[in-house]
């Protein structure tokens, strides 16, 4: 089947059959009759009836996955029936669903990168007992519309592997080692707009990783600049306006992390910290304790609090000074 110009290693029926399975009683409820008729799969509805039917009135192409109920006249692609379903009105989360289940290239069968750093990047092999499986992850990749809230892009949110933990309603940030390797998740709730970070980790730099990887694409050459912040979002809007950036949890820096900014794989940094006092202490001393770089601060414009309070037009055109 071809879904928006995707071939899928799955037909109709396997996906109805996944979803079924996935979404539990809801599923046995929803598609409690579906089968093969030839050119579609017909099913039971699941808008006007939450699959209550006593014969199927809905039919799927098979071709292109069109669905379309002759008894209500709702007609959507398979990725927004599939997100429906799943209690989202976005297709894009659909869409990632079937991908994620149904691609040449399944989510389970991807192995962390291994980067070669022998070009400047010294690794620090951060001690954990356990790291966070992908199995875990993969509950987590759903877009929520807070992230676009926050100014998030498509590929940013891809990239760094954001995603969304209805259980607790919060948006997901694995914090992943040199390797890859997620150590652990960061969340920020939704509701209370409160970051949660598990007791007892040793916080590395956040988009360190990231930054590794830019630099081997880069075919191991130094970055222009380094872009080094205080909160995760400032960090993930640098990288939407196309600015390299790393997140150090806060203003006080650990032993790690200085570790890590000392083996940036850039010779300039600029720091975006939050423009209050306790920032502008942090930035001062960061002057003083970074050795062999060039350190530049970047000027949060219009009296605003931090970047993520800026329009991405003033984080394309910020200023440096020092």
């Amino acid at each position: 089947m071809i879904l928006n110009g995707t071939q899928l290693n799955c037909e109709v029926i396997d996906v109805i059959a996944t979803l079924k399975a996935e979404l539990g009683d809801n599923g046995i409820q929803k598609f409690a009759k579906y089968f093969d008729s030839g050119d579609d799969i017909m099913l039971c509805c699941p808008y006007h009836k939450n699959g209550q039917e006593s014969r199927p009135s809905a039919g799927i192409r098979k071709s292109d996955g069109l669905f379309h109920c002759l008894a209500c006249g709702e007609t959507h692609g398979l990725d927004e029936m599939v997100a429906n379903c799943l209690g989202y009105n976005d297709p894009i989360v659909g869409y990632r669903w079937i991908i994620r289940n149904f691609d040449a290239v399944k989510v389970e069968e991807r192995k962390p990168i291994v980067l070669d750093l022998s070009r400047g990047i010294v690794d620090k092999i951060v001690e954990a007992t356990k790291y966070v499986s992908e199995e875990e992850l993969d509950k987590y990749r759903v877009y929520h519309p807070y992230m676009y809230e926050r100014g998030l892009t498509d590929d940013v949110i891809e990239l760094f592997d954001i995603g969304y933990d209805a259980e607790t309603n919060c948006i997901t940030f694995p914090v992943r080692d040199l390797q890859g390797r997620c150590l652990f998740v960061a969340r920020r709730n939704v509701a209370y707009k409160r970051f949660d970070i598990p007791k007892g980790v040793e916080k590395p730099l956040y988009g360190y990783h990231e930054v590794a990887k830019k630099a081997l694409e880069s075919g191991g050459k130094y970055l222009d600049k380094v872009y080094l912040c205080e909160g995760l979002f400032d960090c993930l809007r640098l990288w939407c306006n196309g600015k390299i950036a790393v997140a150090g949890f806060g203003c006080l820096y650990n032993s790690l992390q200085m570790f890590e900014i000392d083996q940036l794989p850039t010779r300039k940094i600029v720091l975006a910290l939050d423009n209050d006092i306790a920032g502008q202490v942090a930035a001062e001393k960061l002057k003083e304790q970074v050795k062999g770089k060039l350190i530049t601060r970047a000027v949060i414009p219009n009296g605003h609090k931090d970047i993520g309070e800026c329009t991405d037009e003033e984080i394309q055109n910020l200023q440096e000074v020092w």
